[in-house]
């Protein structure tokens, strides 16, 4: 069974508004650049680079994918589709906390060097923790807290 897990219940829509953004930025840099003197100015740059790299990071986490594929015991993301991880070597899934408690990421390493740094909703974390466990119930689930 594949069940894949996305940050973004609607990507294309996150696609569009990130270039649009992105495009509203590259905009504010040209008027910037035709626009002579005056403190409207420096407002044109700042929004400028506010808008691009926002759209950047806003879209590279919302367009993260998550896939789990039981029958060929795999879980990849679009960075490592060339070398995924196999469920069942997997050796320990860390829920990393801040010292408050509050959940970070999901880190999953297997028995040799391979690793996977999930970026997800907790919600999406603890579901995906429960789709490995039943594909291997060895995992050793943690807690780790971090500054």
């Amino acid at each position: 069974m594949k069940k894949v897990y996305s940050n973004s219940a609607h990507p294309t829509l996150v696609k569009w508004s990130c270039a649009i953004a992105f495009l509203m930025g590259v905009g504010s840099f040209i008027l910037y650049i035709i626009l002579e003197g005056g403190d409207d100015k420096f407002l044109l740059y700042l929004a400028g680079f506010c808008l691009m790299y926002s759209s950047m990071f806003y879209g590279e986490y919302k367009l993260r994918r998550y896939e789990i594929d039981e029958e060929n015991d795999t879980i990849t993301d679009l960075r490592n589709k060339k070398y995924p991880l196999h469920i069942s070597n997997l050796t320990t899934a860390t829920y990393k906390e801040n010292k408050k408690g509050k959940y970070r990421s999901l880190f999953l390493h297997d028995a040799g060097v391979g690793f996977m740094d999930i970026r997800t909703s907790k919600e999406k974390a603890d579901q995906i923790v429960a789709q490995l466990l039943r594909s291997n119930p060895s995992i050793e689930v943690k807690h780790i807290n971090y500054i």
